[in-house]
């Protein structure tokens, strides 16, 4: 199927979307790693804010893929991702990227096989959560979280690690359902045959439809 130059248009800007998130990947692998010369609490802070801008990118990628909804205008102006995921699902249920395995490559074959919520990638309340505990991350805290003798500054990164495999498992190699359900779009984030670029396709049919009612 081709995509319209409208829908082109605003695919291949989800496309770009999805190169900053590999930037932002790298950089806290960097961090982590030990690479930028902070100290671990600062480095702790810097991945947590890259999580939250991953967090928006993911919502921001929804909100371009699916410009086509009408309503979803009034939310061009909204940047962050609790809203835009909370207003998007209003309009479109299955607005939220799904997770696929692939088992076949290649340049006119590929399959997509939809992953269930128990197999590590990001979920949509997941995703919810982690905007959250990163906008606790990102406060100094006030003077009685302080003064708590639990409330040592964390130096390690064990959850940052989760977090992050979380998110590579999500788009890695994932699906956006359109409004209509007969159609979707394939993103894999490193195309191997075009320099590890973000490459997409678009893919139509009457049974596409049934992949959104196979059990999460």
């Amino acid at each position: 199927m081709a995509a319209t130059p409208k829908q082109r248009a605003a695919l291949d800007l989800y496309a770009e979307l999805m190169e900053e998130v590999k930037i932002r990947i790298s950089s806290m692998d960097m961090a982590m790693q030990g690479r930028t010369g902070l100290p671990g609490a600062l480095a702790r802070e810097f991945c947590f804010l890259q999580l939250r801008m991953l967090c928006e990118l993911i919502a921001l990628g929804c909100l371009t893929a699916h410009g086509d909804i009408e309503e979803s205008t009034k939310l061009r102006k909204e940047y962050a991702a609790d809203k835009i995921i909370e207003q998007l699902e209003q309009l479109h249920p299955h607005f939220y990227p799904r997770a696929c395995k692939q088992t076949k490559r290649g340049p006119h074959l590929f399959d997509a096989i939809m992953m269930k919520d128990d197999e590590g990638f990001l979920t949509k309340p997941e995703l919810l959560k982690l905007y959250g505990k990163c906008g606790d991350s990102l406060h100094r805290g006030s003077l009685k979280k302080l003064l708590s003798p639990t409330s040592a500054i964390q130096r390690h990164f064990r959850d940052i690690v989760e977090w992050q495999k979380k998110i590579v498992t999500l788009l890695d190699y994932h699906a956006i359902f359109l409004i209509e359900k007969k159609s979707m779009v394939l993103f894999v984030l490193r195309n191997i045959d075009n320099n590890n670029r973000v490459n997409w396709a678009l893919v139509e049919g009457e049974s596409l439809a049934t992949l959104l009612d196979e059990p999460k």
